[in-house]
């Protein structure tokens, strides 16, 4: 028997690190721009298809975005991110939050840091 969850996926077990390391592995792919409730569906479904960074219940297929409480630490990343300069608000024609672009600072940055 399988089970099918739609909603918020359960609370990762990613650190604050291991979490910023994954994004830097997304932002290192594509450096470009993003609207917030995109990359969390992005990172989320990264995290389902790696199968790393949550419980997963047996022959459960979640359909679901990371909850909550993770969507506010993946803010305070971004926001951490912005002050590092290597996001930027906006991106697409559109000049404010919840639209954030890669800077060229970050591309450098993102690039390097995914390979060490």
């Amino acid at each position: 028997m399988s089970y099918q969850i739609f909603g918020d996926l359960p609370p990762t077990t990613l650190s604050t690190d291991e979490l910023r390391k994954l994004m830097v592995s997304v932002f290192a792919a594509n450096p470009g721009s993003y609207y917030f409730t995109s990359f969390i569906n992005h990172l989320s479904s990264i995290i389902v298809k790696e199968g790393n960074g949550f419980n997963a219940a047996p022959n459960t297929t979640y359909t679901g975005t990371v909850c909550q409480t993770d969507q506010t630490r993946i803010c305070e990343i971004i926001w951490d991110m912005i002050i590092d300069r290597h996001l930027t608000i906006g991106g697409n024609g559109h000049y404010e939050w919840p639209n954030f672009s890669v800077t060229e600072r970050g591309k450098i940055y993102f690039a390097n840091a995914n390979k060490k």
